[in-house]
């Protein structure tokens, strides 16, 4: 995935809110979906890196992380905040 281009992402009390130029709107967003953007702001990666990211980043199971991430990919993708992109085969990673 990668972020679309203008999406904005401030704190929020102990939330995120997201801004997505796609849609026009802002969108309140909670830890782990604010931390898959702040991954892909800093370009594309599959969704097992950014789990496994995050997993060393935390100390967690990359599969338990994994499994946690599995409703934020459509709510950030519905949001217009994150789209899908062509990773060459050898940088998807492990999708299971």
């Amino acid at each position: 995935h990668r972020l679309v281009d203008g999406v904005r992402l401030v704190p929020l009390g102990g939330n995120w809110a997201a801004f997505s130029p796609l849609s026009g709107e802002t969108q309140l967003l909670n830890t782990e979906a604010s931390a898959v953007l702040e991954l892909l702001a800093d370009g594309s990666m599959s969704d097992a890196q950014i789990a496994q990211t995050l997993a060393r980043d935390s100390g967690n199971d990359p599969a338990e992380v994994r499994e946690a991430l599995q409703h934020v990919w459509g709510q950030l993708l519905a949001a217009g905040l994150i789209e899908p992109s062509a990773l060459p085969e050898h940088m998807q990673g492990d999708r299971t």
